[in-house]
């Protein structure tokens, strides 16, 4: 495939015609009202893209059209920027035109166009070589059509040209027409899978070369919904994809990942030191601990290095690398000290959706480890830090399902399993006699499992008193301000992956006055159900509801009153799709009282056809989140009644009194 113009060859762009068979004709749009469509100032006409693997490399060609119809749509219909690696892609410039009054000028010359070298994934330490193509369009105005056109030759070495399409036929924003085909040669076997409403292809063959084409004419936008899991495709997709197992795609990665036979010197002392250990799941912890706490994160994927680790010495020197030199790094160790490990490939934005995808080269954004001993199966991420736990207690991968990098691989799950404790706070509330004085709050909070991980991370960069203030921010939000009293403790059961926070603070204001003359409220706060239901209802709901981790999470508060107080116990309790919510109320003795409140999470999304049944419980469960009660108050002192009268009580006893004393002496 050959394009006229050399002008930032250097720089891996060109200019020239788009490749032959490509519709470039004006696009029509008929007797639409492009108005009623318009979204943000821009109303989309045409989406066209063409993949080629019927050559000696792959060509992806792409056109875009669009009205501008607002002021908001100048900018990005005006901004153009296309990101391709010049390692091993070269951009090609068709014709980026602006159509006004039924008149093309074309915009797209050299001296417009940048080659910036900003790599998208900087603020995560990811560096991949990628370059952006940027031009601003001159002179465009309310009413122009933006027809923009241009294509990327080349692939990544390492996939191997295995063919590998994801394309959209259904946009976020209303989209007159979207065209997607496939172009390979005729005895490649592929396989089609669809998602959402996409439609099957026609499927045609000419001088050897098999044509696949889908083209939607006024799908209706794609909504995406709040808390939709990241797994979800809702949306018209299609996937062509070369036919190949997982065991191929294992064996594509396997063979870099393997450990060398030595080690640098300072690590084979190391991890000779490590083998002194008592017991394999010692050691293998150990090692996790080591790659974990001596490697900072730092990716550099230039060229093939986005899909290979780098070697181990390389990586040992720098103190540095991504998710495979970190894996790659863990597995040499384990396998050091005798153990059972191997790289493991992940996805973790889809990937407890895998077992239903296609096998291919690009299914995974994330390697961790497997370690298999006495029978069992850890899952283990050397990229993550402070991490705590004995293996039995460290905190679990889970993200669905991964492959092995092993021979003959297949795809394994990684199960939830029980819903883990990983919040259980007490608050311990003394209210003084005096109901204008400040109340006093103990908070002590227990984390387990990944919010143990979160908090000793959080532990391990914030000091005490930062920690303290953050803690108490949310209080102060409804109680006004909070003193400390006794400064932040923390404790760090590291083997059984747990840690305290304990810090006692003067609430200002945690009584209010009301409802009506002589009483005070307290109202808890919602640390439980509102942020870890977060809903938004919708009343059509067509998505799964994403509920995140399995997960319990518990909050207890003590009440210490100056004298009894009329509070009558209750117990209510919700249950739902995947969902449990305990509120209890109780007397432990005349002057202490408790409450306590627990959500159960189950599941790790909710399917949309339980979705009304799960708002219904939301909606519950947040009108139960807590407790509020009022006190009595007189003459400022807590929990005391009002005595209406002032003396009529003396003298009514005197009444009485005296009308008993008349009823002894009068005569018979």
């Amino acid at each position: 495939m050959a394009f006229d113009g050399e002008a930032l060859k250097a720089q891996g762009l060109l200019f020239g015609a788009a490749p032959a068979g490509f519709d470039m004709e004006p696009f029509d749009p008929g007797d639409r009202d492009l108005a009623s469509r318009a979204e943000r100032g821009s109303c989309f006409l045409l989406s066209d893209s063409r993949f080629d693997y019927s050559g000696p490399e792959p060509v992806y060609t792409s056109r875009l059209v669009q009205k501008v119809t607002g002021r908001d749509g100048l900018q990005s219909a005006a901004s153009i920027e296309v990101p391709f690696n010049p390692a091993f892609e070269t951009l090609v410039i068709h014709k980026f035109r602006v159509w006004r009054d039924g008149v093309p000028r074309e915009a797209a010359t050299p001296a417009a166009f940048e080659v910036l070298r900003r790599e998208l994934n900087l603020e995560r330490a990811v560096y991949d070589g990628r370059a952006t193509a940027h031009m601003i369009i001159p002179d465009v105005r309310v009413g122009d059509v933006v027809d923009t056109a241009f294509s990327i030759i080349g692939a990544n070495p390492v996939l191997q040209d295995r063919l590998n399409v994801r394309a959209r036929l259904q946009w976020s924003a209303p989209t007159v027409e979207t065209r997607v085909t496939v172009l390979c040669t005729e005895d490649r076997p592929i396989t089609v899978r669809r998602d959402g409403a996409a439609p099957e292809p026609e499927d045609s063959v000419s001088g050897g070369v098999r044509r696949l084409a889908w083209r939607e004419v006024d799908a209706p936008p794609y909504r995406h919904e709040m808390d939709e899991p990241r797994w979800h495709v809702g949306f018209s997709q299609v996937h062509v994809a070369e036919v190949m197992s997982w065991a191929e795609v294992s064996d594509a990665f396997r063979h870099a990942y393997e450990p060398p036979r030595t080690l640098p010197p300072d690590l084979e002392a190391h991890v000779a030191a490590l083998a002194g250990l008592a017991s394999p799941s010692e050691r293998a912890v150990a090692a996790l601990a080591c790659v974990q706490d001596g490697l900072r994160y730092h990716s550099i994927g230039f060229g093939v290095g986005g899909f290979r680790p780098r070697e181990i010495d390389q990586i040992w020197a720098t103190r540095y690398g991504d998710c495979k030199d970190a894996s790659r790094l863990c597995v040499a160790i384990l396998r050091r000290l005798g153990l059972e490990a191997a790289p493991a490939l992940v996805n973790t934005a889809t990937g407890f959706a895998l077992n239903e995808a296609t096998p291919n080269l690009t299914a995974f954004d994330h390697c961790i480890v497997r370690l298999v001993l006495d029978g069992r199966t850890w899952w283990l991420d050397p990229t993550l830090s402070s991490q705590g736990g004995a293996l039995a207690t460290l905190t679990p991968v889970r993200m669905g399902w991964a492959l092995p990098l092993i021979e003959g691989a297949t795809l394994e799950p990684m199960p939830d399993g029980e819903a883990p404790l990983v919040y259980e706070a007490v608050e311990t509330w003394t209210f003084p006699q005096m109901a204008a004085d400040p109340a006093r709050l103990t908070l002590r909070t227990t984390y387990r499992d990944w919010r143990a991980d979160d908090v000793r991370r959080w532990a391990a960069n914030d000091s005490p008193a930062e920690m303290a203030r953050i803690l108490r921010e949310p209080f102060e939000k409804d109680y006004g301000r909070l003193t400390v009293i006794e400064p932040l403790t923390i404790v760090d059961d590291a083997m059984a992956n747990l840690i305290t926070l304990e810090a006692t603070f003067a609430v200002e204001s945690a009584l209010i006055p009301g409802p009506g003359e002589g009483n005070v409220r307290f109202a808890s706060r919602d640390d439980v159900v509102g942020p870890s239901l977060g809903f938004i209802e919708s009343p059509d709901r067509s998505a799964p509801i994403d509920m995140g981790s399995p997960r319990r999470l518990i909050t207890r508060r003590l009440f210490n009153f100056p004298r009894h107080i009329e509070i009558q116990p209750w117990s209510v309790s919700e249950s739902g799709p995947g969902a449990r919510q305990q509120n209890t109320f109780r007397w432990l003795s005349d002057r202490q009282a408790e409450q306590v409140l627990s959500l159960d999470l189950m599941r790790r999304s909710i399917p949309a056809s339980e979705a009304k049944d799960y708002f219904r419980f939301a909606r519950k469960a947040v009108e139960n989140n807590g407790v509020n009660f009022s006190l009595p108050v007189f003459k400022g002192r807590l929990g005391e009644e009002r005595r209406h009268g002032g003396w009529g009580v003396w003298i009514w006893m005197l009444i009485f009194g005296a009308a008993l004393v008349f009823s002894i002496l009068k005569p018979g």
